[in-house]
């Protein structure tokens, strides 16, 4: 009898952690989404394919917002929110993630003409 009891909260137990599961693994796409932005906005890209980099880590058909910013002196900043459905009916929740990087120095700008 304490069986039958028992299990329906051993099976709400195991979608809770299943929905963590997911969670955790949002977040590190989420993370890895801004790493590849700023990456790409470091690299001397411009903010829109810094915007597209980060679009283009996170799996297909995923909807986020992505903001690429200045992070201080040379520095350039990209944030990623990702929305995230829950078991259980619980509301939207957003997973955040921002990752800075250096500006890297671009080629050496080309002679003058004549010298």
């Amino acid at each position: 009898m304490e069986l039958a009891a028992a299990i329906p909260l051993l099976v709400a137990v195991t979608l809770a952690m299943v929905g963590l599961l997911g969670l955790a693994r949002d977040q590190v796409l989420a993370q890895g989404a801004a790493r590849e932005g700023a990456r790409q906005a470091a690299i001397g890209g411009d903010r829109a394919s810094a915007v597209v980099a980060a679009r283009a880590a996170l799996p297909a058909g995923r909807s986020a917002r992505v903001v690429v910013a200045d992070a201080g002196a040379g520095r350039v900043g990209v944030r990623v929110e990702l929305p995230v459905r829950l078991p259980f009916g619980v509301p939207l929740v957003t997973v955040r993630a921002t990752a800075v990087a250096a500006l890297e120095p671009g080629p050496p700008p080309p002679p003058a003409p004549g010298s």
